[in-house]
């Protein structure tokens, strides 16, 4: 099967072998020897007629993968008849015999007819009975890939927004959002290859802390540790270590002061006289270009106050998410309480008006009742004198006379019982009614408590968005205005991190390209000290009691442990197309199986690597993508079965079936609240699905090929996808598009957002990965195949 992933990219990839070649044992000569089914025929019969008769596709009702199967047959009867080759379905349908021509020509599975030698062999299996035998396990020969072959299928973004990692072919690259720069491509030692893997990467995902990665790829997953750098409180930093910075100039340093209109407390010039680094009475550090004295950063606040900030802005989001869902409920309680209202007043009203008619009914009903009782009168005095009459000797003037009497009592007795039917059916309606109005004032009063609740809600949701507004105000506030001044300032070696101690002792790192701040170190205050930057790229800050600070060096990745492999060739059938950690980061959700008859997944607990559940044949083919909800008890799954599933992770039950796209599930994704679902299909089409009903929600079109991708931005409705038409594309989940970043080189394969949407990444076929300003979709970076 075609993976949709794999759809621009050269055979070998679109085949799915990655890096790889799978092959079976050849057809041995079959002289004198007994045909093997799996050994000798199921070769053939898999390149050229599974595609269309396996158990997920069985055209004519008929499934070829065993000897069972074939021998119980389909719509035509049994596909084969033990002992009678020639007779049998399959073997006259190869042999295009009659009416019957299979492989049909011009298939799209790209089928061929088998060869007389392929005919041969299966004419002769079936003669010797059909037996069946016991599969082989198929042998895996690597192969290095094509040259070029480099497609990004896969990318992750740490929760924080500092890192995102990206696969090309089977080489796995980490990359540094805040220095704009390429930390490191991660390796397996263990591989011959020279990459993490031996075959394509199809799948990524960081742990929410950040701290593991997990890759998936053919029949394995590998899981990446980080190992941080050493960050000592107190060493004694050797003097030959520093890196010494130039000589200062005074005049630069006053043309500065006076062009900021700031005043300078430290300075310090790099090593090369290009740039100098200020410390300034505001609180904030400042990189100069000397020669023109242009201002290259400013940088303010440290790292805790950017988580912190990071923090309340999802707060923000998250209420703001809250509160709109709040008051979608109360406009759809009060339009249904408006409904209600409606048929109160109806059933009301006609409680009135049948009490209205009621005496009336009922007063007819006394006189329709002496009519009727006279009328029966007659009939049985007349009845009681043909009784009497001797030797009952018929009188035909006493029979015409009852004969009368019985016809006037008819009628008279039919408009009794309508009276009385009339009343009946008036004091029911009475009675319908008020339990109609029971009903309505009984769905009124849950109204009102529900409405209640979700005014309430939305009230406790206002409140915390507007004081988590303050704060993020005041914290924003105090990185404007800072209380503490820089003490001593450097320039790393490499002229991507700029540090800063300040007089409460701390030591904050920042990252050049963007300024954001990356690393922190407490300490104690001091008036003074002295900062230098150290050949590896990191600072050493020595405070005036000669105490030592250095900060952390570059952090490593190492290969923590491999889940499935050649270790255990049995826990995945297939590529693992998706791998997701659970929200408390102590499970990992792969998903995969064998193309066209399994769509697996494996939960593992992330620390051990344990298998926990494995649930084989959750989909009728592959699955394609995961994702966990926001309270970690539920597992979406998309499959290539086109279906979206949604199974409790405690009891395995399913919760949801999805059903409504036309081709692949190629993402799925959680809202923030988990009370939307959406799903991305290689049929063009998003879809948004209300979990609260278990329906669609809305059917988001605008995509002219497969949506490769998608991914709920932060604690917003809104959505970023990426598309084979070379778009990313955001859209909310009721289908309103925010922005299009359109024009890009090639088949975009996967996409990903900062939790306050401030950066967008995504990669695809061209092996690109890219960097857009998620406010106004400018691209920031572009980091290409080394």
């Amino acid at each position: 099967m075609n993976h949709p992933r794999s759809s621009t990219v050269p055979s070998a990839a679109k085949l799915g072998m990655s890096a790889m070649v799978l092959a079976w044992v050849g057809m041995p000569s079959l002289q004198g020897a007994e045909p093997d089914f799996y050994r000798d025929v199921f070769p053939f019969l898999k390149a050229n007629c599974l595609a269309c008769h396996n158990k997920t596709t069985t055209k004519a009702g008929l499934n070829m993968e065993t000897p069972e199967f074939m021998k119980k047959g389909g719509d035509s009867g049994p596909g084969i008849v033990p002992g009678k080759g020639a007779e049998s379905l399959i073997v006259e349908a190869s042999v295009h015999s009659d009416d019957i021509e299979m492989p049909p020509p011009n298939n799209k599975s790209g089928a061929i007819r088998l060869t007389p030698a392929e005919i041969a062999v299966l004419k002769t299996w079936i003669d010797q009975g059909a037996k069946a035998s016991v599969q082989q396990e198929r042998q895996v020969t690597w192969k290095p890939l094509a040259p070029g072959v480099d497609p990004i299928y896969s990318i992750a973004l740490t929760q924080d927004g500092r890192y995102a990692a990206c696969g090309r072919s089977n080489r796995l690259f980490l990359y540094d959002l805040a220095t704009r720069s390429l930390i490191t491509e991660i390796k397996d030692p263990a591989e011959t290859s020279g990459g993490a893997h031996r075959a394509m990467i199809q799948s990524l995902a960081f742990s929410p802390d950040g701290t593991r990665l997990a890759s998936g790829s053919f029949r394995e997953v590998k899981i990446w540790r980080l190992q941080p750098g050493a960050t000592p409180a107190s060493a004694s930093a050797p003097a030959s270590a520093a890196v010494p910075p130039g000589p200062s100039d005074e005049a630069l340093l006053k043309k500065l002061a006076d062009s900021a209109k700031v005043a300078i407390v430290t300075h310090s010039l790099s090593a090369d006289g290009k740039q100098v680094v200020t410390g300034c009475a505001d609180g904030s550090v400042r990189v100069w270009e000397t020669a023109s004295g242009k201002v290259l950063a400013e940088l303010r606040g440290g790292a805790a106050l950017s988580r912190k900030m990071a923090e309340l802005e999802w707060v923000v989001a998250r209420q703001a998410l809250e509160q709109a869902f709040q008051k979608t409920e109360v406009t759809r309680i009060e339009a249904q309480n408006k409904a209600l209202d409606e048929l109160l007043k109806k059933a009301n009203d006609a409680i009135v008006a049948m009490k209205k008619v009621l005496p009336e009914k009922q007063k007819e009903v006394k006189p329709a009742q002496e009519a009727t009782a006279a009328a029966q009168k007659v009939v049985d005095d007349i009845a009681a004198q043909i009784a009497k009459l001797p030797g009952g000797t018929p009188d035909p003037a006493l029979e015409k006379q009852l004969k009368d009497a019985q016809e006037k009592l008819a009628p008279v007795a039919m408009k009794e019982t309508s009276a009385l039917a009339a009343v009946s059916a008036t004091e029911n309606n009475i009675k319908d009614a008020g339990v109609e109005v029971k009903r309505i004032t009984d769905s009124k009063a849950k109204n009102a408590e529900a409405l209640a609740a979700a005014t309430a809600t939305m009230e406790a949701a206002k409140k915390t968005q507007e004081k988590a507004a303050a704060d993020l105000a005041a914290v924003k506030q105090s990185v404007d205005k800072p209380s503490v001044k820089p003490v001593a300032v450097a320039l790393s070696t490499d002229g991507q991190r700029v540090a800063s101690v300040f007089d409460d002792g701390r030591l904050t790192v920042w990252a050049m390209a963007t300024g954001t701040p990356i690393e922190e170190l407490p300490g104690s205050p001091a008036a003074g000290g002295k900062l230098d930057s150290l050949p590896e790229g990191t600072f050493s800050a020595v405070a005036p009691d000669g105490k030592v600070r250095i900060t952390a060096a570059a952090a490593d990745w190492v290969l923590e442990r491999t889940l499935g492999g050649d270790k255990d060739h049995t826990l995945f059938a297939d590529r693992v197309n998706a791998v997701r950690f659970s929200p408390d980061g102590k499970l990992l959700a792969t998903g995969g199986g064998e193309p066209s008859r399994s769509g697996d997944v494996v939960l593992c607990d992330a620390v051990s690597g344990k298998v926990t559940k494995k649930w084989k044949d959750l989909h009728d083919d592959i699955v394609m993508s995961l994702d966990f909800s926001p309270d970690g008890q539920l597992l979406a799954s998309g499959a290539a079965d086109k279906i979206a599933r949604v199974t409790s992770i405690a009891s395995g039950k399913l919760v949801n079936l999805l059903e409504g796209h036309t081709h692949y599930v190629m993402g799925v994704a959680f809202r923030a609240d988990g009370r939307v679902l959406a799903t991305a299909g290689a049929d063009g089409v998003v879809i948004s699905w209300d979990m609260i009903l278990g329906e669609r929600k809305k059917k988001i079109e605008g995509w002219t090929k497969e949506v490769t991708s998608l991914q709920f931005i932060g604690a917003t409705n809104q959505i970023v996808t990426s598309a084979g038409d070379n778009r990313l594309r955001i859209v909310n989940d009721e289908g309103t598009e925010v922005r299009a970043i359109a024009g890009l080189p090639d088949f975009m394969q996967a996409a990903a957002s900062t939790s306050n949407g401030a950066l967008l990444i995504g990669g695809g076929e061209d092996s690109t990965l890219r960097i857009w300003n998620g406010s106004d979709g400018k691209e920031l970076a572009a980091f290409g195949m080394k």
